[in-house]
């Protein structure tokens, strides 16, 4: 399980919110995976997480665009490079099932991506949109 923290916090409500749903999201694909969930429930938990990721970094990047965040190009491909990873892994889970591997290696990865990533990139953006609004 990840743990969502205040401090990760970019203040920006909107990116904040998504950024917990991602949390959460994550966890029930992990609990599922832990309970020994039906595959079928595994994948569709695991295609919902991908989807809102997707829908979450399009709706950052729109963010960015619209307020001219200079850092746009360099922060998508870190996107791209988590939903290739993502993808791959998706694949993976497709003909391997739930594997305790498998799930250890994305939870490492995910969590790490994600901690990183807010506490790095995402807060920029919330630097930026403060700056912008004053």
């Amino acid at each position: 399980m990840i743990e969502w923290q205040d401090s990760l916090s970019v203040g920006v409500l909107e990116i904040d919110i998504q950024h917990k749903l991602l949390f959460e999201r994550f966890n029930s694909f992990l609990q599922a995976c832990q309970s020994e969930a039906e595959h079928d429930k595994v994948h569709r938990l695991f295609w919902f997480l991908e989807a809102y990721a997707v829908t979450h970094f399009t709706e950052e990047e729109k963010l960015m665009q619209a307020s001219g965040f200079p850092d746009l190009p360099i922060h998508r491909k870190q996107h791209l490079e988590f939903a290739a990873e993502v993808a791959r892994v998706k694949e993976q889970l497709r003909s391997e099932g739930p594997t305790a591997p498998l799930v250890n290696g994305l939870t490492t990865f995910i969590s790490d991506w994600l901690v990183r990533h807010i506490s790095q990139m995402d807060r920029a953006i919330g630097r930026h949109l403060q700056r912008s609004a004053t």
